[in-house]
């Protein structure tokens, strides 16, 4: 029986790249967005473009429970079971800092990423019926900080924590639970950037070279496969080595960062 995987955000970027590799891989493929039309288009490009390979477009809003429940629901009425769940959509949470948050700043970006990921995964477990691997895109963010983006750090930190415990839980149901900690990938964020400013970020990092979002595929299809059959619980880094420097601090961060202007604006 041909598998089928079912991955969140999946229109663009890392998302549509672990699309396309397991629909070139032979398996039916599912994809969300929040919006449906981008999600339905992908998923006739895809049938398209991979002979044989079924696919679904689905509307998601991950950060609303019923949207998810709803998502999954539609899943089960056109494949029936899932071998692979990759929750891989989330709010970038750029700009938001312990200054400057407010509770629906909080909602917008913990909820879509550590919210969605979870009631996400408990609707998968329960259409693998015969086992299966759910892998959470995660980030270096998860293990260090930056300013301005704190949210989105507590966000993708709860994602460890969650990917312990979901690999501790369902083990006994044949289903392995792990995270990438991706970090330093080339995706359409990059397009306004000039060559000066890439080649300043890229010296940044040990190995002076991002990721590509086939690269984070390729490790998502590892993960997924029976080559990697006794890993579980596990937060693997593809992030150019970043995680393993101390990147130079800013003391006057606060000042020059345009987000926290308003901030400014009331001390002073």
């Amino acid at each position: 029986m041909k598998k089928t995987i079912f991955i969140t955000g999946a229109t663009k970027n890392t998302g549509l790249a672990i699309a396309r590799r397991f629909a070139a891989d032979g398996w039916n493929v599912a994809v969300s967005s929040r919006d449906r039309a981008a999600a339905e288009e992908t998923a006739q490009a895809l049938a398209a473009e991979f002979e044989g390979v079924e696919t679904l477009g689905l509307a998601m809003d991950p950060a609303e429970v019923p949207s998810i429940r709803a998502a999954f629901a539609a899943l089960k009425d056109r494949f029936g079971r899932l071998d692979a769940f990759v929750s891989n959509a989330a709010n970038l949470g750029v700009g938001f800092s312990v200054l400057n948050s407010e509770e629906s700043d909080w909602d917008a970006v913990v909820n879509a990423n550590a919210r969605g990921s979870f009631f996400g995964a408990q609707e998968a477990q329960r259409l693998m019926t015969e086992g299966g691997s759910i892998v959470f895109i995660s980030s270096c963010h998860a293990k260090k900080a930056v300013p301005g983006r704190a949210l989105y750090t507590i966000s993708k930190a709860a994602i460890g924590g969650m990917t312990r415990s979901l690999a501790v839980e369902l083990g006994c149901l044949g289903i392995r639970v792990n995270a990438i900690l991706a970090g330093a990938v080339r995706t359409d964020r990059w397009d306004g950037l000039s060559d000066e400013e890439v080649e300043k970020r890229r010296s940044r990092w040990p190995v002076g070279q991002e990721s590509t979002p086939e690269q984070i595929a390729a490790a998502v299809a590892f993960l997924c496969s029976d080559a990697a059959g006794t890993i579980s619980g596990a937060e693997i880094p593809i992030d150019s080595g970043i995680g393993a420097c101390l990147l130079a601090y800013n003391k006057n961060w606060m000042q020059n960062d345009p987000y926290n202007v308003k901030y400014w604006e009331k001390k002073g």
